[in-house]
């Protein structure tokens, strides 16, 4: 089902790819940036636009890569580049649905339900876990052997019918992903928890205090990021921890919190615990910020109705 033959539309020829992205022809002198039409003259190049999923891609370091999808029960790929000398190749599977994988804008059941897919298949193919894929090797490069599968793009759940169980493996808040997707998954959800409390130092500054809390952000993201057996690139660190900053520097008031502490405190809620303040206070302002509230049980790993309680009750009891 893979052919040399180029029966699918030109790869470069949608609206797909990042209008400049990382490329280079030797991975060990870096990346650069280049526009596209500069970049696909390089041998590795990013094909994935900043924050967002269009291709899942794939690093099978063995000989057969080619025909590791086949020998896996998998559908066959958008297109696999293979290393014509020992075989390895990368595997890319178009998605029809492109999703956003990092901030808080990104819809977290989609994330969550990519990142399965990804986890199950990358298990199937016997990929490199620490394959990031914030570059992979140029399709349109004469380095590579290129082949071609029957379609650029698969729904998700037209992939999730080839990964029985795969419900199983959608990541819950608060359970650790270290490879994959899974990481940009743990990260933001450590980030954004870290985020909520944190921005209260830096309320009022202005251009100055903005400035100094997304650098807050980012350095709690690397550090965070550093804890994974294979590490993010710092650039994905930088978008996720930027979302994060922006969302919360925009949505959370010092008016909002000193309103709810205040009650809170004239009521006894603050002897609840600071764990607890600290989840009541956010739910109050996401609230305050248009969230719904099966949206802020979701964000916050609580049920329905402790939120509503806590929205109804300033004091959180």
């Amino acid at each position: 089902m893979l052919s040399e033959t180029l029966h699918q539309p030109d790869l470069f020829a949608t609206h797909r790819w990042p209008r400049r992205p990382y490329c280079t022809d030797d991975l060990t002198r870096g990346l650069v940036i280049r526009s596209l039409q500069q970049a696909i003259s390089k041998a590795y190049v990013q094909v994935n636009p900043p924050k967002l999923r269009v291709w899942a891609l794939f690093d099978v370091d063995r000989p057969d890569a080619v025909a590791s999808w086949d020998d896996a029960g998998l559908p066959a790929p958008s297109w696999v580049t293979q290393n014509r000398e020992n075989g390895h190749a990368h595997l890319a599977y178009g998605l029809s649905a492109p999703v956003l994988v990092d901030g808080l804008e990104a819809r977290q059941a989609p994330m969550r339900y990519l990142c399965a897919v990804e986890s199950l298949m990358r298990a199937k193919l016997r990929a490199d876990d620490g394959f990031g894929g914030l570059i992979t090797k140029n399709p349109a490069h004469p380095l590579w052997r290129t082949l071609r599968g029957p379609t650029q793009g698969y729904e998700l759940s037209e992939l999730a019918e080839y990964l029985p169980g795969l419900e199983k493996h959608v990541p819950r808040r608060g359970r650790v992903e270290n490879v994959g997707l899974g990481r940009n998954v743990t990260l933001f959800d450590h980030t954004r928890q870290w985020a909520y409390r944190g921005i209260r130092d830096y309320w009022g500054g202005g251009l100055d205090g903005w400035n100094r809390w997304m650098a807050a952000c980012n350095g709690y993201a690397l550090g965070r990021n550093g804890d994974f057996p294979t590490p993010l690139d710092p650039r994905e660190v930088w978008w996720i921890a930027r979302s994060v900053s922006k969302w919360t520097w925009r949505n959370f008031s010092a008016q909002g919190f000193a309103a709810w502490q205040a009650s809170a405190g004239r009521r006894g809620g603050l002897a609840k615990g600071k764990a607890y303040e600290d989840k009541a206070a956010s739910a109050r302002l996401m609230r305050a910020s248009g969230l719904t509230q099966t949206a802020i049980a979701a964000e916050l790993g609580v049920s329905d109705r402790t939120v509503r309680n806590w929205l109804s009750d300033p004091t959180g009891k």
